[in-house]
């Protein structure tokens, strides 16, 4: 026991004289090294930044609506939802906003209001400008920057459209503003295009089929007519029709005086007369009758192939007739499906800067890295429970 004593004597003097030369941190120290890298420092960072240095930015407001007739159907209970859950946007509304977002949209600006120097001006700070410290300056870039400056919200219980427009300068703001408003106007009025071209197309088509059909037709009657030597076949067979009844009425008077003459005076000299008279009416009557009923060069084929080309070109004309009455219900209906844009307020001169928020963003800095801190404290207090467990 001694000897065992002797050897752990100075064993335990030198694991005190370790431990003596080599204390451990206080817990608190590096808590408080922690907090003040990842909470005091960042904030007097964003202080530094937000209450010295970030320029001041300026943003205009324009309402707008999109007004044209709604392609849903209606009815009592379409009506009733619309009466009682307020207004309801179309989706032309929501393509307008999407295009005041898009690459198009942010294109027309940079050949249009050389947007990019609008971006870039001198008093705007080195991080809040474009380009910057963190963005290169192609278009990829400038397209994120945009959509972070230029908003547009939609208040769907009434419709009504917001376009927000944040730059450095109170009259770049206003002028980008109106020039975002002419955009969506010249959208709305290529959407009408589109639509009334739509809508209109097959109507015009049907309208010239129709007129092509009825100028073949025509060529054709014209053709016959020279062909035939005849204006109208109907109209002409009218004094040959004329001819032959006054033939029979001339072959009927001559048998009945024949009869006469037969019953009264058997040998009279002027029954062969009669006779020879009724015999050439009968003549003429069968030679005019050929004339017009008969083989291919008689009145009536004519007349049956004239009918039936005046049957083809009444069909075309009521044929036309009615496709151009369609034209002209689908103008109306285009008409009246018209879309429009209308600005409820016009983009408006910023009198101060809304941006940035300083105090605000100060605090959200601070919250947000108090948050950070607290997470990792706890996740660090965690891990030193379980290695003690």
């Amino acid at each position: 026991m001694d000897g065992i004593d002797l050897i752990e004597g100075p064993a335990e003097a030198l694991r005190r004289l370790v431990t003596r030369r080599a204390p451990r941190k206080a817990p608190h120290r590096i808590l408080s090294a922690a907090f003040l890298l990842v909470v005091l420092l960042p904030t007097l960072v964003s202080a530094v930044y937000y209450l010295i240095i970030a320029s001041p930015q300026y943003v205009s407001e324009a309402e707008f609506v999109v007004r044209g007739q709604s392609s849903q159907p209606t009815g009592v209970l379409s009506n009733l939802l619309l009466s009682t859950g307020g207004g309801m946007a179309s989706e032309d509304t929501y393509a307008v906003q999407d295009y005041l977002l898009s690459r198009d949209a942010a294109h027309y600006m940079m050949a249009n209001q050389d947007i990019k120097a609008v971006f870039n001006r001198p008093e705007g700070d080195w991080l809040a400008r474009f380009p910057n410290v963190l963005t290169g300056p192609s278009f990829e870039f400038f397209y994120h920057y945009y959509q972070n400056h230029i908003s547009a919200e939609l208040d769907t219980t009434t419709s009504i459209s917001t376009l927000k427009v944040r730059t450095f300068r109170p009259d770049d703001s206003q002028r980008v503003a109106q020039a975002l408003i002419v955009a969506a106007e010249r959208l709305v009025n290529r959407m009408n295009q589109r639509q009334r071209e739509n809508m209109i197309s097959s109507a015009a088509r049907e309208v010239d089929d129709a007129e092509a059909r009825l100028r073949a037709i025509a060529a054709q009657m014209a053709d016959y007519r020279n062909r035939e030597a005849l204006l109208d076949p109907m109209k002409q067979s009218v004094p040959m029709m004329k001819g032959i009844s006054d033939l029979q009425s001339m072959l009927t008077t001559t048998r009945l005086q024949l009869a006469q003459l037969q019953r009264s005076a058997p040998n009279s000299p002027l029954i062969p007369v009669y006779q020879r008279r009724a015999t050439a009416l009968e003549a003429q009557i069968a030679q005019s009758g050929k004339e017009i009923t008969g083989p291919s060069n008689s009145l009536v084929p004519k007349i049956t192939a004239f009918e039936d080309l005046t049957l083809q070109r009444e069909l075309a004309e009521k044929q036309l007739t009615i496709a151009a009455t369609t034209l002209s219900a689908a103008k109306q209906q285009a008409d009246r499906q018209q879309l429009y844009l209308e600005e409820i307020s016009k983009p408006d001169l910023p009198d101060y800067p809304t941006y940035p928020h300083r105090i605000i963003d100060v605090l959200i800095v601070f919250a947000s890295c108090l948050g950070i801190y607290l997470m990792g404290k706890l996740i660090i207090s965690g891990a030193r429970e379980h290695q003690v467990a």
